[in-house]
């Protein structure tokens, strides 16, 4: 691996159960709960943890986050969207054990465009 390569992320991920996720983090605003609202609107925290999970799949030497360089929500995310994502790798500085990854994910929803670009810093076994 080295700075500039970019995983697509395989496949995607359908965002379900709205409602109980809100619940999750004590969010009690009305459109995550109420089917009279509309399509109901998933914390943005719910998607930087589908971000993760997919960075992972593209890079399973993924030990934990250690930091984030910024995270810029740039759309909604519904219920029942499918998201997929990329992942770049933007630079890599090496660790006495490992290696520390500065990475960008962009998400992007099915019927959207991006809605979310995180930069983060993670550790690589």
């Amino acid at each position: 691996m080295s700075a500039g390569d970019v995983f697509e992320v395989a496949g995607g991920d359908v965002v379900s159960s709205a409602p109980e996720l809100a619940r999750l983090t004590l969010n009690v605003a009305k459109v995550h709960h109420d089917a009279a609202a509309g399509e109901r609107l998933v914390y943005g925290g719910h998607t930087i943890g589908i971000a993760l999970h997919q960075a992972v799949r593209a890079l399973p030497s993924l030990v934990t986050v250690v930091g984030w360089h910024g995270c810029d929500h740039l759309g909604p995310v519904r219920e029942n969207d499918t998201l997929t994502s990329t992942v770049e790798v933007e630079r890599l500085d090496p660790l006495p054990s490992g290696t520390l990854a500065h990475l960008r994910s962009r998400v992007r929803a099915n019927r959207s465009t991006d809605v979310l670009d995180w930069r983060f810093a993670a550790v690589l076994a």
